[in-house]
């Protein structure tokens, strides 16, 4: 991405965001500042619309105890006189805002009630409904003569109405109760808008299970009502309403004080600044956008793209001799200082690399003649080699076949002269014998080295018993003793050479008294290891190491052990295992040797 649209998504993101707290800011702390303050004040009116109902209640009340207590009220003694409007003037209770009388005598029984019309008529009846309510909640039947002093709010047909009881007594010293008279006050629509138009309020009473209030309130606000507090709710951004939950006089919960309105203009006026501030926010952003955008793009971006199209430029020409012209802003000088020099080393670099492949070119060459003359070398010592190799076999096969054959003379007239020869001389015999033998003998080692050097045979499962048995015949006065050799191994019939030279070797130093063990067991690493023993002197710990070659260390002295071991060795090497001297008991090397190499199991 380009550092000019890098550059310009930034200062857009960074716009957006500022709009985004802008109005998070705006919509938690300032309008709900407002709404705050609007919820207060419909609280306000509610509160004031139920003290003013309170007072209404008050006022029933104390018009109901001033009738109860006048001299008129309390006279009577057989009944009410048949002009009953003697005793309760129309007029007067009009004026007193009263629109229902009853009378119950001590007993609870009705005996007078009356309906004051709107035009000042008198009718001797009243709502069945209105009875009902004051029985339940004025003259109970527990309490015949009425409680003294009740008043509240209930209902009838549907609209709220203001009850008050207080006791009429006889006028008398004794001062019985007579009876109870109970007044009662509608509050229709006419009366609730005067309360209305005197509070500059707009509410509304109805009864508590009306379905509309249901809806309007949940579950927890009516338990919150019931516990006395004021539910406010908003309808959209023109009017909200306050809820209350006012206790009737049957003592259950029988209005509630239903959208007492509030217009909201302050909350439209500062929805309607907030958005002009918006959208003036909006407009000074972009005018700030485009001037930053503008000095980004004269100050920095611009002498930045000057900068990329000339690396561009020497990229493509590969010129690195053009250097960029230095110029600008202390951080764009510094940056073109700092590629000029870069321009420089990697023009240096170049010149030296050039130098190195020119050197390493010519090494090339130099090491390619080298090789060249080499592999000629090579050619020229494998002809030698081969030449070599074939004089050797030539030789080697000549020397030993005209030694063999001259021994085997010499053995022959040995032996002829030593059946001729009178006892005296035989120990001339003998000698000369055995020394046709030991010659016999290196000349057939030498032919079995040559042959594990050419010809190496293949190894293949070979049985170990029938190897060591077929050597152990042949050597019948010395005792020879197999432990645990019934095994298959990896070697080839050169296996019985190694047992050949190891039985010799112990013949030969342990004399006529030799017995040799042949033992074997597993190794932890998978492979047999075998034990050839001996009862002889043994070998030194210092001769251990050096049995196996043909000289021993720092002389040029031959090895009194001869090739036996040697070949040992590389025929035990050419299997795959390891060979060893040891001892045949641990730490008695003067109680027998023992020679150690190990196998591959089949």
């Amino acid at each position: 991405m380009k550092v000019r649209t890098r550059s310009r998504l930034i200062l857009v993101a960074t716009l957006v965001i500022f709009l985004v707290i802008l109005s998070f800011i705006t919509q938690s702390v300032i309008l709900q500042s407002f709404r705050t303050i609007e919820d207060q004040e419909t609280t306000a009116h509610v509160q004031r619309f139920i003290a003013q109902l309170n007072y209404e209640v008050e006022d029933v009340a104390a018009t109901c105890r001033d009738w109860a207590v006048r001299e008129e009220t309390s006279g009577w003694k057989d009944g009410f006189p048949e002009d009953p409007s003697r005793l309760f003037p129309p007029v007067s209770m009009k004026n007193l805002n009263i629109d229902y009388i009853v009378v119950y005598d001590a007993d609870g029984n009705l005996v007078f009630s009356e309906t004051i019309t709107k035009d000042g008529r008198t009718i001797l009846s009243i709502p069945p409904e209105l009875d009902g309510i004051v029985r339940e909640s004025i003259v109970i039947e527990s309490m015949p003569g009425g409680i003294s002093g009740r008043r509240g709010i209930s209902a009838i047909g549907g609209d709220p109405v203001i009850l008050a009881g207080y006791p009429i007594q006889f006028a008398n010293p004794s001062g019985d109760v007579a009876g109870t008279l109970v007044m009662a006050r509608l509050l229709d629509e006419e009366w609730i808008g005067s309360i209305d138009q005197m509070l500059q309020t707009d509410g509304t009473l109805v009864p508590y299970q009306n379905p509309d209030t249901d809806r309007t309130l949940t579950a927890e606000d009516k338990v919150r009502a019931k516990d006395g507090a004021i539910i406010v709710r908003s309808f959209g951004e023109d009017t909200q309403a306050g809820y209350a939950i006012i206790t009737g006089i049957e003592n259950n919960p029988s209005f509630l004080l239903l959208k007492i309105e509030s217009t909201r203009p302050v909350f439209q006026q500062v929805q309607k600044s907030i958005l002009i501030v918006a959208t003036a926010i909006i407009f000074i952003s972009i005018v700030f956008l485009l001037v930053v955008q503008l000095l980004l793009q004269r100050y920095i971006l611009a002498p930045l793209s000057e900068l990329d199209n000339g690396m561009k430029s020497i990229g493509r020409s590969g010129d690195l001799t053009r250097r960029m012209p230095e110029q600008g802003d202390e951080e764009i000088l510094s940056v073109t200082q700092s590629l000029n020099q870069m321009l420089s080393q990697i023009q240096q670099q170049r010149d030296d690399l050039r130098d190195l492949i020119e050197e390493i070119e010519q090494q090339r060459d130099d090491l390619t003649k080298a090789r060249t003359a080499l592999a000629e070398r090579n050619r020229d010592l494998e002809e030698l080699n081969r030449k070599a190799n074939l004089y050797l076999d030539i030789y080697l096969d000549a020397i030993t076949y005209e030694i063999l054959n001259a021994i085997m003379g010499l053995r022959g007239y040995a032996e002829l002269v030593r059946d001729t020869a009178e006892d005296s001389e035989h120990q001339f015999s003998d000698k000369i014998i055995a020394l046709a033998k030991k010659s016999d003998n290196v000349i057939r080692n030498i032919e079995t080295i040559s042959r594990i050097y050419k010809n190496p045979p293949e190894i293949k499962p070979v049985d170990l018993a029938s190897i060591i048995k077929k050597e152990t015949d042949s050597r019948t006065g010395t005792p020879i003793h197999m432990e645990h050799c019934n095994r298959t191994v990896l070697a080839n019939e050169m296996l019985g050479v190694v047992f050949d030279n190891l039985f010799s070797n112990s013949i030969k130093f342990g004399g006529d008294n030799t017995k040799i063990v042949v033992s074997t067991r597993d190794t932890p690493d998978g492979l047999l290891e075998l034990s050839v023993s001996d009862n002889g002197p043994g070998i030194p710990d210092s001769m251990k190491p050096l049995v196996f070659d043909r000289f021993m260390e720092d002389t040029r002295k031959r090895s009194s052990y001869g090739l036996g071991l040697h070949i040992v060795k590389m025929l035990i090497e050419s299997f795959g295992g390891r060979v060893r001297a040891d001892n045949r008991i641990a730490g008695e090397p003067q109680s027998g040797a023992a020679i150690r190499f190990t196998l591959k199991p089949a």
